[in-house]
């Protein structure tokens, strides 16, 4: 087996950063399908809502808890004896697999009875519609842990653009039709798409089966029912944790919705980029991270365990920060290239800028919660995250009740609170971590003011470049003075943002040079790489 180092997790990194890519360009044009059908109306509002609503499970049994608790138990039983690996993976999948089944017959069963009782409801109703995926979602999830520990990146990271081309090809044939009974239909279709996207993990998975446990391995009698028990401790401390934060993603859903009738789909769709960086980076560093660091406390290499921590900590720093900036100098005209068409108002793109802004500001910490959160699960320590977490999202739904209802501050109140709890999350369990003598900060602060200039060098720079040549919004939407017309020719949205992201990057790469920023200029190709 290949010795983890720093540029094994790198390498894997740029494999998951290859295939999210494709994944998030994808989706990338499906929201740009779906603004442009369906605007920011009501109807479509609601059924961002029934989405959040129907997959509020997915990250309790597809992401989140279930993975943290998979992957050390996988590796540490995987080092004592592969077999007895693969048959636990294999026995987890049926489990798995026959709890959301009869979970999903529970909740049809209850939204169903719910709707004879009190009369019709088009959000339960698409609720119900799409709650099935959530087999497929899981399994998928499930599978994509298996494979990045195996040292499977891209497969899995690519998967989602199958859901993603199903989804516009759908939209191709249903823009004509009356939006409350397309978006039916779409639901439907969505069902079948998460289902396409788990069968493209399936051949690598069923092989490694195949090899871990023989050729007949479906009919190999034998249950890892123990193992399953071992991880049911932390699987359940990290699902109150993950329970308690979806729970907060459906809060914030209703409390847009209070705030504006249009505020879900304004979130939605700015957080949509938002997520673009999170998913290709952020995700991705610490799926590379979480497997290694594992196998390090495995083998009791602490010095190691704080060597890879403090290197993702760095590179965090390195991608998130000058993306924060970026969001927010190219913020207004990437919405209005994105969304800027059809159905897709001015007042949509303005509103979707300014919570894009929100959201953006917390690009950062969000990534740091992700990347502490791995070093405890590495550790099996669930509780500091768990009990953290459920801090926060008291935290957060205190903050969105006071931005609402008191301060009336529309749909951006969510993400701000959002932001908010994130940086509270992430310093929080930085103060678990240095207390333990787990956080190597070595590097730490000088990597933070080298990057941070940088950053700041070149938002300044992009955003004059932007009001001088482009009239750009930026400036009139930061100080709240109304809009001028603005670009809706997607030629010119073309233009304006191209040259402002340019401008941005290489200003960006001119002061890392200068600064000798070596973290930044780092994930460069060595072609590109000038002798320092």
């Amino acid at each position: 087996m290949i010795q983890d180092s720093s540029k094994t997790i790198t390498s894997s990194a740029k494999r998951f950063f290859s295939g999210t890519m494709i994944s998030r360009t994808t989706g990338l044009f499906r929201e740009i399908a779906m603004a442009a059908v369906f605007g920011t109306t009501p109807a479509v509002a609601a059924f961002w809502m029934a989405f959040r609503f129907a997959y509020l499970l997915r990250r309790l049994f597809g992401e989140g808890a279930l993975n943290a608790a998979f992957i050390p138990h996988f590796e540490g039983l995987r080092k004592e004896n592969p077999q007895k690996g693969a048959r636990f993976f294999y026995d987890l999948t049926t489990g798995l697999t026959l709890t959301l089944l009869l979970l999903i017959l529970l909740i049809e069963g209850i939204l169903g009875g719910y709707l004879l009782l009190k009369g019709s409801s088009y959000v339960i109703t698409l609720t119900m519609v799409m709650l099935p995926a959530l087999v497929f979602i899981s399994l998928y999830a499930l599978n994509a842990s298996l494979l990045n520990c195996e040292r499977s990146y891209f497969l899995p990271s690519v998967a989602p653009a199958v859901l993603n081309l199903v989804w516009i090809v759908a939209l191709a044939f249903l823009w004509q039709k009356v939006p409350s009974q397309s978006l039916k239909y779409l639901a439907m279709i969505i069902v079948f798409a998460f289902a396409l996207q788990w069968a493209v993990t399936l051949p690598r998975v069923l092989r490694y089966l195949s090899e871990g446990l023989g050729k007949n391995w479906w009919q190999e009698k034998g249950f890892s029912g123990r193992e399953i028990l071992l991880i049911l401790r932390p699987f359940a401390l990290g699902m109150i944790g993950v329970a308690a934060s979806q729970i907060n993603s459906a809060l914030d859903a209703i409390f847009a919705r209070v705030a504006d009738v249009e505020g879900p789909a304004f979130l939605w769709y700015a957080i949509r980029l938002q997520q673009l960086p999170l998913a290709l980076f952020g995700v991705g560093l610490t799926s590379a991270l979480l497997p290694p660091i594992s196998r390090a406390i495995r083998n009791q290499n602490r010095e190691r365990y704080r060597h890879f921590l403090n290197f993702s900590l760095k590179k965090t720093l390195a991608l998130m920060l000058p993306i924060s900036a970026a969001i927010l100098v190219l913020g207004f005209c990437s919405v209005n290239l994105v969304y800027g068409h059809g159905a897709f108002s001015s007042p949509a793109i303005k509103e979707t800028t300014l919570c894009l802004w929100a959201y953006g500001a917390g690009l950062f910490p969000m990534t740091i919660v992700l990347v502490f959160a791995s070093a405890f699960y590495a550790q099996k320590n669930y509780r500091i995250p768990t009990t953290v977490s459920l801090i926060t999202v008291g935290l957060n739904i205190g903050l969105n009740a006071l931005f609402v209802f008191v301060f009336h501050m529309g749909a951006i109140s969510v993400a701000v609170a959002t932001t908010l709890t994130a940086c509270m999350n992430g310093a929080l369990l930085a103060a678990f971590l240095q207390k333990e003598g787990e956080l190597d900060l070595d590097g730490i602060g000088i990597t933070l003011l080298k990057v941070l200039s940088c950053s700041v060098l070149a938002a300044i720079t992009t955003a004059f470049l932007g009001n001088s040549l482009f009239q750009d919004q930026t400036w009139a939407l930061l100080q709240g003075l109304p809009l001028a017309p603005f670009a809706h020719a997607v030629p010119q949205q073309l233009l304006i943002f191209t040259t402002l992201a340019l401008c941005f990057g290489v200003t960006l790469l001119l002061s890392a040079y200068a600064f000798r920023v070596h973290d930044i200029l780092d994930f460069l190709p060595k072609k590109m790489k000038i002798s320092l």
